[in-house]
């Protein structure tokens, strides 16, 4: 395959939603051939799990910077820096460093552990609603509501009153995505000055009454000194908030559907609970809800044969290499007890090196929560195809964040469990 055609077959998975909605024997094509090759838009394009790690980790690659002279995206966009960049998600050290140091201390094993009883009693008022109603749509009723609540609670985000963000978030997604028309682009750069003034007020409420949670704590180190700027304190909680559930949704959406639609690992993990955190890395493996990332070269460095200029680009397609038969056999079957041994390689769906997601360890604990639960709860969880348009479940219309637009399911109640017990 020459590198025009596996373009225009990635393009084919950006742009369409036909693409989008199964990109996975496109992805099986491009790591058989080419496998690395270079785009016509000047890019770097990696599909096999060792090219895809090898970039993420390097120490010389980091993210976009104002006076790069970039190539296209994948897509043909254009693509803008802005001079003024604060979040973490587009820094490069010694900024990126210094911020994620200040805001990792909320996100580390142990804190999570402290949380696990508030993050599992937000979850029993939505299980008793799926008793009640015989089942609901994961997706709006538990899968986007659940990781939003969790977060509001670790940042200090009151729980009324901010519905308006949610649909504000999914606008923003818009900016990280290549699909993005120019008019999507405007409509999340608005939805993020929005987002961005809601936060704005939200500190200032933090600063005449602070409490002990996240952002109380973040407004304390950019009042102590030069640690934070006030630019940087409101893009990083937005930061923060909408990466705190867009994921973690999307892990629960398109893990369950997963599940549902092989039901011998169902039946499996039912009897072998112990399964359950290898189950959940899997499920990030097998269906990615980040599918693609990109790095450049921060300085001139030597990279599969080639030197690369300062600003050199690469395209990560992070889901592609995690089906790579070289480093998960069968690769495109979903096998629940793939990561038993602690020596299995992990799959690349939370990043690598310096931007590794900092809610790894939320996301997953938040995963297992949710499963563990249902399978309790419920001794029977089926797809209810009736409630959708075509009969089966789509995917939202965006490549780089992977995620359900619904997920409709009946359950039974198991004969043992009683409401909030």
């Amino acid at each position: 395959m020459t590198p025009a055609q596996a373009d225009e077959l990635l393009n084919y998975t950006i742009q369409t939603n036909e693409g989008r909605q199964d990109p996975y024997p496109v992805y099986s094509q491009l790591r058989e051939s080419p496998g690395r090759w270079r785009s016509e838009a000047g890019a770097i394009v990696l599909t096999s799990y060792k090219d895809c790690l090898e970039v993420l980790r390097h120490p010389k690659l980091g993210r976009a910077e104002a006076d790069m002279d970039l190539p296209l995206s994948i897509a043909g966009n254009e693509r803008r820096v802005a001079e003024d960049t604060s979040t973490m998600l587009l820094l490069n050290p010694p900024d990126h460093t210094r911020i994620r140091s200040l805001v990792s201390r909320a996100f580390t094993p142990r804190r999570v552990e402290e949380l696990r009883p508030t993050i599992e009693n937000l979850l029993l008022p939505v299980l008793d609603r799926f008793v009640d109603q015989g089942g609901g749509d994961v997706m709006a009723d538990l899968a986007v509501p659940y990781p939003v609540a969790v977060i509001s609670e670790l940042l200090g985000v009151p729980k009324e009153g901010n519905e308006h963000i949610l649909p504000l978030v999914r606008s923003l997604t818009a900016l990280i995505d290549p699909a993005s028309t120019p008019e999507l682009t405007a409509q999340g750069e608005a939805a993020g000055i929005e987002i961005a003034m809601y936060f704005l007020e939200l500190v200032e409420e933090k600063r005449a009454n602070p409490d002990d949670l996240l952002l109380s704590a973040l407004i304390q180190v950019e009042e102590a000194g030069d640690k934070l700027s006030i630019d940087e304190l409101i893009t990083n909680t937005v930061l923060l908030y909408a990466a705190g559930f867009e994921t973690t949704s999307n892990l629960i959406g398109n893990g369950l559907l997963l599940l549902l639609n092989n039901p011998e690992q169902v039946e499996r993990l039912r009897s072998e609970p112990a399964l359950l955190a290898p189950a959940i890395l899997e499920m990030l493996r097998a269906d990615s809800p980040v599918q693609m990332n990109v790095r450049v070269a921060l300085e001139p460095v030597e990279l599969f044969g080639e030197v690369h200029p300062r600003g050199g680009s690469f395209i990560v397609l992070q889901s592609c290499g995690n089906r790579d038969s070289a480093v998960y056999p069968q690769g495109e079957k979903f096998d629940i007890a793939r990561f038993v041994s602690p020596d299995a390689p992990q799959p690349l769906s939370f990043g690598w090196g310096g931007h590794h997601c900092l809610g790894a360890h939320l996301a997953r604990a938040e995963g297992e929560i949710v499963f563990r639960s249902l399978f309790e709860r419920f001794s029977e969880m089926t797809l209810d195809p009736a409630t959708l348009p075509a009969g089966v479940p789509t995917f939202r219309p965006s490549f780089t964040l992977r995620g359900l637009e619904s997920l409709p399911i009946q359950v039974k109640e198991s004969p043992s469990r009683g409401a909030s017990t």
